[in-house]
């Protein structure tokens, strides 16, 4: 399953950052991830990551390690033409009904 996972920095002290860059210089994507994209924002607030996972406890040990400088949203993803299919039908089923009504 892909995940867009957003993180923000809550910890911007000099220690805190200097911590989270020591920590993140040694960390190693965990196994059952994919790791598609991974990016910082310019505005250095955080940054983003496109983020295939096997399962949300793999995803969960991606996350782990960086949870005393980091807060995380994780939001599962589907590719643009089956997210709008997927609404199309949500839009048949809705007519559907208004037609019984």
């Amino acid at each position: 399953m892909l995940f867009m996972v957003i993180w923000e920095f809550v910890d911007t002290s000099e220690a805190g950052e200097q911590q989270s860059l020591a920590t993140f210089g040694r960390w190693q994507p965990p196994e059952g991830t994919d790791f598609q994209a991974f990016y910082g924002f310019a505005d250095n607030s955080g940054g983003f990551a496109i983020i295939e996972a096997d399962t949300a406890a793999a995803l969960a040990r991606a996350t782990a390690p960086f949870v005393p400088w980091l807060r995380f949203s994780a939001k599962p993803i589907l590719p643009v033409e089956e997210s709008a299919a997927i609404a199309g039908e949500g839009i048949a089923f809705r007519a559907a009904g208004a037609d019984q009504a």
